[in-house]
């Protein structure tokens, strides 16, 4: 029996439970692409929470633009990932450069900015997240997905840290 890639990547996500946390953590991922180049210049998807895409922007000017083009970012997000999974758009003006290291007083790129540290899953979890891929037949595709799985609950631990 063949299963296409995709069919088994989804399967494995709903049973780990996390096919919205992974849908939501892709539109922060593909604002770039949504918006366009001169958007995204001045704007960044920073996460997605509860169906919320919160995004930083440079300016109250920008903020206000994007807001009147929210509802097509929201219909092309949605379009992509499956409709409802992205339900909002929050905009938040920084008044700096989003893109950039950001440069404190002192003159030190970076210095005060709160670095959060990834830490490796418990094997327990490691071994679940084997036990849900055991059902993949390509070794190839097991391990990419399960170094995907592990990523992403690595990722969801080190948000919730912050």
């Amino acid at each position: 029996m063949t299963v296409r890639i995709n069919v088994a990547i989804q399967s494995s996500l709903r049973r780990l439970g996390i096919v919205r946390k992974v849908k939501r953590s892709q539109a922060v991922a593909m604002w770039e692409d949504v918006v366009g180049p001169a958007a995204a210049k001045v704007s960044k998807a920073v996460t997605c929470r509860d169906g919320i895409l919160f995004v930083e922007v440079k300016n109250s000017v920008w903020a206000t633009e994007l807001s009147l083009l929210k509802r097509d970012i929201l219909k092309q997000l949605n379009r992509r990932l499956g409709g409802g999974t992205v339900k909002d758009i929050r905009f938040r003006a920084t008044g700096r450069s989003l893109h950039e290291p950001t440069e404190q007083p002192g003159g030190r790129k970076g210095e005060g900015v709160r670095r959060a540290r990834r830490q490796a899953l418990p094997a327990g979890e490691v071994q679940r997240i084997r036990e849900l891929a055991s059902a993949i037949k390509d070794p190839a595709l097991k391990e990419v997905f399960v170094r995907f799985a592990i990523t992403t609950e690595e990722t969801r631990k080190l948000r919730e840290t912050v």
